[in-house]
């Protein structure tokens, strides 16, 4: 409860990225409250702490669980990322993307001129017929 409010870290490694789930998702709401409810007032819990520690052949008849051996939330793993070599079509392609142009006036001033014969289309340059 305290890691969600920022009063304390997370320490366990793999809950990190639920904890960073977590605030993401706090977000899209206007209003969001935590409240902590003591284990005792909390059956379901209780019940659930419980049946973690259970030998599964000392369940009740009708109670099935389903084990995930894979996490509920995994984050995207970063890449890293690889530069294309750079030749005349970069700054072409960058300028039709993104409107950016180099601080030299001459240069900026080409390029804008050349990009009115190319597109861009699934991330790559082409030139128009």
């Amino acid at each position: 409860m305290d890691q969600v409010k920022g009063v304390c870290g997370v320490r366990h490694e793999p809950l990190v990225t639920y904890h960073a789930r977590s605030i993401l998702l706090a977000k899209a709401f206007e209003k969001i409250v935590f409240e902590h409810i003591p284990r005792a007032q909390n059956e379901e819990v209780d019940h659930l702490s419980r049946l973690a520690t259970t030998y599964y052949d000392e369940l009740l008849e009708g109670v099935y669980v389903d084990i995930y051996e894979i996490p509920a939330y995994e984050e995207a793993r970063s890449l890293p990322v690889l530069e294309e070599p750079k030749d005349w079509r970069t700054p072409i392609a960058r300028y039709l993307v993104t409107s950016q142009l180099p601080e030299s006036v001459t240069e900026a001033r080409k390029i804008k001129n050349r990009s009115f014969r190319f597109y861009m289309y699934d991330e790559e340059l082409y030139k128009k017929s």
